[in-house]
């Protein structure tokens, strides 16, 4: 693997953020009916079950706004379903219908290994599978990443994208 020639600046680390962003809503449209948004919307609910449209937004790290066009259109087309949050009988949830949960781990279980060898074409395939484990260890110790006292260890930045 060739040695980077100088740090990654905090500039360069939101490119690279780009970068992969883009290439999975590549890879998400050429996979599905349905739009990266809608897919990550599902696949959001189906992990962590019904949800409140602004949690739904922390979640995926859209706009509020963008949440709820796409939970309009997803339940327009019977995806999803509203539901009055029985904790709180004044707020709205949404749940994932049932025969949309094959959709959402379809999506959820998709390999990203294919989309990051094509955009990696001219690298060693040694060089390829190092880069996919320390992206995997990057995502299992963000995931595992808990917010600290005086907020979240990592606050993702707000997309309205999708």
């Amino acid at each position: 693997m060739v040695a980077p020639t100088h740090p990654m600046s905090l500039a360069d680390m939101h490119q690279l953020g780009r970068r992969l962003s883009a290439a999975a809503v590549s890879a998400m449209k050429d996979a599905s009916e349905l739009g990266p948004t809608e897919l990550l919307v599902l696949e959001c609910l189906y992990t962590t079950g019904p949800q409140p449209v602004g949690s739904i937004a922390q979640h995926t790290g859209f706009a509020q706004s963008r949440v709820s066009t796409v939970v309009s259109s997803l339940r327009r087309r019977g995806l999803v379903e509203l539901e009055t949050d029985p904790a709180d009988r004044r707020r709205t949830v949404t749940r994932i219908a049932d025969h949309a949960r094959a959709k959402a781990a379809h999506a959820r279980s998709r390999d990203a290994e294919p989309t990051l060898r094509q955009i990696l074409p001219g690298m060693p395939d040694a060089d390829v599978d190092a880069v996919l484990t320390a992206l995997q260890i990057l995502n299992s110790t963000l995931a595992d990443t808990s917010p600290t006292p005086a907020g979240p260890a990592l606050a993702e930045p707000r997309r309205s994208d999708g």
